[in-house]
């Protein structure tokens, strides 16, 4: 009897000693799960991930500026993404490298340079700050840590050059450009192309304000173009639209840049805008699946629905957009814009028959304006 009594007893002991580890596995787990949903709630209350933006100009005003702003904006607020922004950095002012220091300091996981000039301000920085993506609008310098996400804007302006060549009654097209780089030609270049493809006698005359804002110089160019070389369409490639507001005035037909413009006249063609809400949500997802600066580039356009010309006005006839939809068709499809024998406006030959400008090309070295295109001084 006392030996059955023994054997009880250790079974029972057994039992005992095995309920107890499972209940203190239990409340481990218990505590584990309690741990895991507290650190989730805590990240998802205060440790957003957190994304710098640097911009030229005051983001309330419209034009570049705004249109950037307002897409970054909803991307982070659907990505539950915290934006950290720093307007008003003038270019080659001194003030972006402090601008995106500040940001590293707030937390910036990811920093973006809506800007071509500010890449090549903070160039020395980034190689201190390899834990940080950025990421611009322009290829100008190149590393590990920084990709370029540039736009087919050009494409845009292309179909813009097609509806002004088809519109213009004088034969001359104005436009009022910003920088002599190789961004700001490329888009001339495109939009002559546009419109010497549907009008051969047709000419673009283009005057400079080697600045993306200058309201004065802006709306005395606009009216050399309309009073002294009798412009019937203009155009532009500026932060703000003081051109069209040039055009509404002295009743010439336009197109906008950027953004359909509100509350004007019949005047108003149309406009080439870029779909930057699709873009930034892009960047904003490879920036949260750690592929941000997966490629050195990445230069999309009118196939992935980014760029396109909206027509607003009632003077563009059904004939015209139906030309316009089949151009659009046909970039979507196949059309190289810049393909086949191409000469600069002094004869110089940049692309023979059989041969396509390559995207590098475009990208960096285009210091030439077509033939059909004038430049005043």
């Amino acid at each position: 009897m006392p030996k059955i009594d023994l054997i009880r007893s250790d079974q029972q002991f057994k039992y005992v000693v095995i309920l107890i580890i499972s209940a203190c596995c239990l409340l481990l787990f218990v505590f584990l799960l309690m741990l895991g949903l507290s650190t989730a709630t805590d990240s998802a209350l205060g440790d957003k991930p957190k994304l710098g933006f640097v911009i030229l100009g005051d983001v309330n005003e419209k034009g570049w500026n705004s249109i950037h702003y307002e897409g970054i904006r909803e991307a982070c607020n659907d990505f539950n993404v915290e934006l950290l922004l720093k307007d008003n950095v003038r270019v080659n002012s001194g003030i972006c490298p402090k601008a995106v220091q500040d940001l590293v300091e707030e937390g910036a996981q990811m920093i973006f340079l809506a800007s071509s000039s500010y890449a090549t301000e903070i160039k020395d920085m980034l190689p201190g700050l390899r834990h940080i993506a950025f990421a611009t609008n322009a290829e100008t310098i190149r590393a590990r840590n920084i990709t370029s996400y540039v736009f087919r804007m050009y494409q845009g302006r292309y179909l813009a050059g097609v509806l002004a060549g088809m519109q213009t009654k004088s034969n001359v097209v104005g436009y009022v450009a910003a920088h002599r780089n190789s961004e700001v030609n490329r888009g001339i270049n495109a939009f002559t192309l546009g419109v010497r493809s549907v009008n051969p006698h047709a000419q673009v005359v283009v005057l400079y304000t080697d600045s993306w804002q200058n309201e004065v110089l802006e709306e005395a160019h606009a009216e050399i173009l309309i009073t002294q070389c009798k412009a019937d369409v203009l155009t532009y490639h500026q932060d703000d639209h003081t051109v069209a507001r040039v055009a509404e005035k002295y009743g010439v037909d336009y197109i906008s840049c950027y953004q359909v413009l509100e509350s004007t006249s019949e005047h108003n063609l149309g406009a080439v805008i870029c779909r930057l809400d699709k873009y930034y949500r892009n960047i904003v997802q490879r920036f949260l699946k750690g592929e941000l600066n997966a490629v050195p580039n990445s230069w999309q356009g009118i196939e992935a629905d980014l760029v396109d010309l909206k027509v607003v006005s009632s003077k563009v006839t059904a004939q015209m957009r139906e030309k316009l939809a089949q151009v659009k068709n046909d970039l979507k499809k196949h059309l190289v814009i810049f393909s086949g024998e191409i000469y600069d406006n002094l004869g110089v030959l940049h692309c023979t028959k059989h041969e396509s400008i390559s995207d590098k090309a475009l990208m960096d070295r285009i210091d030439w304006l077509v033939d059909g295109c004038l430049e005043l001084n």
